[in-house]
């Protein structure tokens, strides 16, 4: 089956065919870096994480870049003597890199500053001057979007549905544009602003409008044709509209071929935003969540549905999702002190395999032993769901029932390392889609090598391994000379601390 994808230009699920057989380009609208990302960001920027993965998952090579807004009206109203504009878009900017850590967001290709590509924003807006599609008020530049006959393709917007006036400033839809819906591809700066010599006496110095530093830093270094664009769906209209309007009419052609625009994740009935002053952030939705949990409830829920978020939907996705993580750290005990070259048989180059046994590369790895036909039903149940428009909901339901298949088929009681050995590496390969980045290295170095996250992590991404691994063999001593009270003891501190033991013949199984 091959993959289709809903592009929004087209309004239609399309089969994703880009422009080189073996690569994807991808550009991301990210952060305009006057804040901290919120988890509604974290939504957006995990699907993109997702997509990248489950791209490479079918043998394509993905070049991504994500861009930083680092000039913009609020971040300079947040500028003071002593932190300027770039003080503080570089301490938002270090902030985003950090809480993508701590989210498991693996690195992409490129991080743009809008500001590193002014020589050619001001290049584009010369070019667009010069070929008709833009004109200049009192050293303000301006795109004519009547000059652009394809303008509102993209979000449903059209010219004709637009009101004179509708922006709530007649005086500057009227005096200023030629028409109401025109957008600034350069202003004038104000007084103490950053601001940038252009070379042209009509416009002279100022700084660039939004939406051409994007069409310029994706153009730069993807191309003038290239693969996705995106972001979140509040970017769609009027960012994306006006990206596609500006970079059409200036290359004569089309720009991209799909756009993809995840949903918002409501809180409370409401978006999450900063104006509206309902945000939770990364490092606070994390003090009592792991990644894993947080990455499991937003693949669980279609990117082009809003997410409803609460804490009591967390917990009970989590509650779900530990079904899972509960076998694979058995499995992983169970492999703990098994001899796994016994369990090793020479693999087959993916390119010399059938055309359906290709996909993923290491898909002969899982089809063996007791388990075989499970994992086999399971892997093409996976790639159906996410090749129809990333269907998350239905890859998870995959892994649920895949899990109880094994349940039912006595997982927990084989003797069998190698049958062992195929599920836990199905199981971890098909999580890491996900940015679940649970293998051991020990037991799936290949698959570590991709993580995002240092292999051996907890998964919860919380550290205190250490610490956890003493109490409970403090614990273990205590049960063998019977001094249960102290055994007790050190249960309920555990519990107290949200770890949860369980006493196994293999020994004690601890899990957060």
């Amino acid at each position: 089956m091959a993959l289709s994808v809903y592009n929004t230009r087209t309004r239609s699920k399309q089969e994703f065919i880009p422009a080189h057989p073996r690569v994807v380009r991808i550009y991301t609208c990210g952060l305009t870096v006057y804040a901290p990302m919120h988890i509604g960001h974290a939504r957006t920027y995990c699907f993109w994480d997702n997509f990248r993965r489950y791209l490479e998952y079918r043998g394509y090579h993905v070049v991504s870049v994500i861009n930083y807004t680092d000039i913009d009206d609020r971040i300079m109203a947040r500028a003071d003597d002593q932190n300027g504009c770039m003080d503080v878009a570089e301490a938002m900017i270090a902030r985003f890199r950090r809480d993508g850590e701590l989210l498991h967001l693996k690195e992409y290709a490129a991080y743009t500053r809008a500001t590193d590509f002014v020589p050619e924003q001001i290049e584009m807006v010369a070019a667009l001057i010069e070929k008709g599609h833009a004109y200049v008020v009192n050293g303000e530049v301006f795109f004519d979007v009547t000059s652009f006959e394809h303008y509102g393709e993209l979000s449903g917007n059209r010219l004709d549905q637009q009101e004179v006036g509708a922006s709530g400033r007649v005086e500057e839809d009227v005096a200023r544009k030629r028409h109401p819906a025109d957008f600034t591809l350069w202003k004038p700066s104000g007084e103490g602003q950053p601001s940038w010599r252009t070379g042209h006496e009509a416009w002279p110095a100022g700084r660039p409008g939004w939406h051409i530093e994007c069409s310029a830093m994706s153009s730069t270094l993807l191309g003038e044709h290239f693969d996705v664009h995106g972001g979140a769906v509040d970017n769609l209209f009027p960012h994306h509209e006006n990206e596609v309007a500006q970079s059409e009419a200036l290359f004569g052609r089309p720009w991209v071929l799909y756009w993809l625009h995840p949903e918002h994740l409501d809180l409370r009935g409401e978006k999450m935003s900063k104006s509206l002053g309902n945000v939770v952030g990364v490092p606070e939705l994390l003090e009592n969540r792991s990644y894993d949990e947080v990455r499991w409830f937003f693949a669980a829920h279609h990117y082009r549905s809003k997410l409803p978020y609460s804490e009591e939907l967390l917990e009970q996705s989590a509650a779900g999702y530990q079904k899972i993580a509960r076998l694979v750290s058995v499995l992983a005990d169970r492999l703990s002190g098994a001899d796994l070259n016994a369990a090793e048989a020479a693999s087959e180059y993916a390119s010399l395999r059938p055309e359906e046994q290709r996909i993923p590369r290491f898909r002969q790895r899982y089809e063996t032993g007791r388990y075989a036909g499970q994992n086999s039903r399971f892997l093409d149940r996976f790639a159906a769901a996410m090749d129809d428009d990333l269907n998350g909901p239905q890859a998870v339901a995959a892994l649920f029932d895949l899990v109880n298949e094994l349940y039912a088929a006595g997982i927990e009681q084989c003797d069998d390392p190698a049958s062992q050995l195929a599920v836990y590496r199905c199981l971890t390969r098909h999580l890491g889609v996900f940015g679940i980045e649970t293998a051991d290295p020990g037991l799936y170095p290949e698959l570590c090598a991709e993580y995002a996250g240092a292999p051996g992590k907890a998964a919860g991404g919380r550290g205190g391994d250490q610490v956890l691994d003493r109490l409970l063999e403090l614990r273990r001593q205590a049960r063998e000379q019977r001094d249960f009270a102290k055994s007790d003891a050190i249960r309920d501190l555990l519990n107290e601390a949200g770890v949860e033991v369980e006493d196994t013949p293999e020994g004690p199984r601890w899990s957060v």
